[in-house]
């Protein structure tokens, strides 16, 4: 009984992680692509091990800082909080304006098991997902 106790309270902890500075172990880190369905529009995105991120997608460029959970939650989502510092204020494959606001963004990172793809959710569900990046060749994924 003890034992399912302890296995309710870590995975409840595990479940509330509240986000924080990466480090290079983190599967997130890395440099991943995609192209947007019936487009040649690229997106290409670059985590760095110091919560940094350079991504472009089209004609757009951002550079965003970023905290990410360390382990993922019950539903296998990381949770992540984004703020965009730096933008050249173009639509991206999708057409969206990322500006400059410093208002954090929150979304969820779910990878493959073998972590060399990843998609980004709204919620830590599949219902509002784009996705599946592609780790991108010489970027190889964190031992596990």
């Amino acid at each position: 009984m003890l034992m399912a106790i302890l296995a309710c309270v870590t995975g409840l902890a595990l479940a509330t992680e509240p986000p924080s500075a990466p480090t290079a172990a983190h599967p997130l880190v890395g440099n991943w692509s995609w192209t947007l369905p019936g487009t040649r529009c690229t997106e290409t995105l670059d985590y760095r091990a110091d919560g940094s991120l350079n991504g472009t997608s089209g004609n757009a460029a951002v550079q965003v800082r970023y905290e990410v959970a360390t382990l993922p939650g019950l539903q296998g989502f990381y949770r992540m909080v984004e703020t965009v510092t730096a933008s050249n204020s173009n639509r991206d494959c999708s057409g969206d304006l990322q500006t400059v606001t410093g208002e954090p963004m929150i979304r969820f990172a779910q990878f493959s098991p073998d972590f060399m793809r990843i998609i980004f959710c709204r919620e830590p569900s599949l219902k509002a997902c784009y996705g599946p990046l592609q780790r991108r060749p010489g970027h190889s994924s964190p031992s596990k």
